[in-house]
């Protein structure tokens, strides 16, 4: 990526006429380079269109993102202004692109990106469409997009979450329309296995998985009409248990963010726990996760936190993620207002007996600022690392900090959305808005974190893309 290296992109602009799609917290914008590969693909069978109809994007109607600008990309160069330690920040996506995810191979220099591209033109292709990039020099240099399935006759796609094994496999889900599915490559991404579907017939949304280091057990979690389902696979992700309800209250939304299977093989989810169905309701907000300790047979959820509550606007207001160290001593990061209305404040909180229990909350964010999209990894032993976002500077940024002692503290924030330029939104100050419903950290087999974030002019309406940084 960095140094010198410039990757050419054929940019088509188009208008984004199609579908409204309908989604929680979901919406953007522009154009996309056409994939003329996929222009023959055969007609599209019946979709069931009962998903469309669930959760509510408001902004991801086609004409909102109709006639929006071009971005070209910058040389991918380290800015002048890059972080001390860190490569410079650079585009590895425009032209409308939201809601990244990054993994890292944790034995090879392998790094996956995974994120949504709107405006795809094909007659049957999804709109949005998953893409996956890969690097396989810890994201110096990447090969160009490529969708990371045909998914012929699927309306969109969203909501893409990647792990990695010991063995060099990468797992990927994400919504196929309102279809959690799940897929997987064992040749470093080139090819992906057929998606298969996860989640059970009715409407489900925000999967988000987790994975034993050696890829065995796969845990898929995702909400669907104020339920929280959860289904496991052991035969690494060959066929799945039927998903199970795990809660019994009701009017409620879970967003699901983190999932960790420890060494021991306990199964740990985080989500933050709206009331009122949905994450646009105004309220208290409660931290929480839930564990499993015999495979998934069970769960049994622990409270976090109860004081928090939603902040300035629906798009900035709590979400939950964490991560684990090999010794299996748990981080959790969030975000939450202390206030209904008010500013939301980033968190910590740690756990050494599995989840069970949890220590007094640290605030890592600026409390004078509006913050979050947590985003966590972690490697060793206490070495975990963070990113989240404020407004702390007039305009948005993602922060990092990082610890050595399992989170008791922390590093200064480091500033790492650190270009000022090459794009219309991008300048000294930040960036004007985020651009997707999380962003996403990993740390490499050479020990360095990699970061990915949506950011764009807004969240409603974009344009957007996707931009990286990488430790040196």
């Amino acid at each position: 990526m960095r140094r010198y290296v410039v990757l050419a992109v054929v940019v088509v602009v188009v208008a984004a006429g199609a579908t409204l799609f309908l989604r929680t917290r979901n919406a953007p914008a522009v154009a996309a380079a056409s994939t003329a590969d996929h222009n023959n693909e055969p007609a599209s069978e019946g979709q069931d269109s009962e998903g469309l109809e669930e959760g509510g994007d408001p902004d991801a109607a086609a004409e909102n993102h109709a006639g929006t600008i071009s971005i070209r990309r910058r040389v991918l160069d380290p800015s002048a202004l890059a972080a001390t330690g860190w490569a410079g920040e650079v585009q590895i996506a425009n032209d409308d692109t939201w809601e990244p995810y990054v993994a890292a191979d944790p034995s090879g220099p392998y790094v996956y990106a995974l994120y949504n591209r709107y405006g795809i033109t094909c007659q049957h292709c999804p709109n949005p469409q998953m893409e996956i990039r890969i690097s396989a020099d810890g994201g110096q240099t990447w090969a160009a997009e490529k969708p990371i399935c045909t998914c012929s006759g699927v309306a969109g796609q969203w909501d893409p979450v990647l792990a990695t094994t010991a063995s060099g496999a990468v797992y990927g889900t994400w919504m196929n329309s309102n279809t959690i599915v799940f897929s997987k490559s064992t040749n470093h991404g080139s090819t992906w296995s057929t998606p298969l579907k996860v989640s059970g017939k009715s409407w489900a949304d925000k999967p988000w998985m987790a994975t034993s280091a050696n890829g065995t057990d796969v845990y898929v979690a995702y909400e669907s009409r104020s339920q929280l389902f959860l289904t496991s696979s052991h035969n690494a992700g060959a066929s799945f248990s039927t998903p199970v309800a795990v809660n019994t209250d009701s009017s409620v939304y879970r967003y699901p963010n983190g999932f960790v299977v420890l060494a021991n093989g306990t199964a740990v989810l985080s989500d933050s726990r709206y009331s009122g169905g949905s994450v646009k309701t105004a309220g208290p907000v409660e931290i929480e996760v839930w564990r499993s300790t015999n495979s998934g047979a069970s769960w049994t959820k622990v409270t976090v936190d109860n004081t928090v509550f939603t902040g300035v606007n629906f798009e900035t207001s709590s979400t939950s993620t964490i991560a684990a160290d090999a010794s299996g001593a748990l981080v959790i990061e969030y975000s939450g207002a202390t206030t209904q209305g008010a500013n939301n404040h980033v968190f910590t909180r740690r756990s050494t007996d599995g989840g069970m229990t949890w220590s007094g909350r640290v605030e890592v964010g600026n409390a004078a600022a509006n913050g979050s999209f947590p985003a966590i990894a972690a490697k060793g032993s206490g070495d975990f690392r963070i990113t989240y976002m404020d407004n702390s500077t007039g305009s948005w940024n993602v922060w990092y900090r990082a610890s050595g002692d399992g989170g008791t503290t922390w590093s200064a924030p480091l500033r790492i959305s650190d270009a000022t330029s090459g794009a219309p939104y991008k300048g000294v100050n930040g960036f004007t808005s985020y651009y997707g419903d999380y962003d996403g950290i990993a740390i490499t087999n050479a020990g360095k974190s990699v970061t990915v974030s949506g950011q764009g002019a807004s969240f409603s309406t974009g344009p957007g893309s996707i931009w990286f940084n990488r430790q040196t």
